[in-house]
């Protein structure tokens, strides 16, 4: 009985610290998601100043469903072509916060805003703020932004 209770405790005690010590793998896995889907979400805005279609439609999934600022909905195939064939002329957009929710290993959404500046296709000058969410998903080791939804902040006069 002498041996038994000391390996009782060692082994009740080693069954209670599991959940934490998972709980702790989880919560740096969480953070290597979060860091890397704010990486991401950074490279589409750069990519969208650079109109650089080829990069935001390697980040979004085949069967991607989304909204613009203007709530028509798009496919990626129309995401793509409103960048390719965007009038206005970008000279920055910046993410100037972002909110990431992991779900799942496999599953997050980001929150954030962004503001853009550059001029229209008349030369005119713009600074545009945007709320948007974007819901990503891991699949075969690559993170694809599955669905958005943008709305454009009212400008301020």
């Amino acid at each position: 009985m002498k041996l038994f209770t000391p390996l009782l405790v060692i082994t009740l005690l080693g069954l209670a610290t599991a959940p934490c010590a998972h709980a702790q793998e989880n919560a740096a896995d969480s953070s290597a998601v979060q860091a890397k889907l704010k990486g991401m979400e950074d490279a589409w805005v750069k990519a969208l100043v650079n109109k650089d279609q080829a990069a935001v439609g390697n980040m979004v999934a085949d069967d991607f469903a989304g909204f613009n600022s203007k709530g028509k909905h798009r496919t990626k195939s129309q995401l793509v072509d409103e960048i390719k064939n965007e009038t206005d002329t970008l000279s920055s957009s910046e993410n100037d916060k972002m909110d990431v929710h992991v779900y799942a290993p496999n599953l997050a959404t980001v929150c954030g805003t962004s503001t853009e500046k550059g001029k229209d296709k008349d030369g005119k000058e713009f600074s545009r703020s945007y709320a948007w969410v974007d819901t990503w998903m891991e699949r075969n080791g690559k993170w694809e932004c599955i669905a958005e939804a943008v709305m454009q902040f009212p400008e301020k006069k």
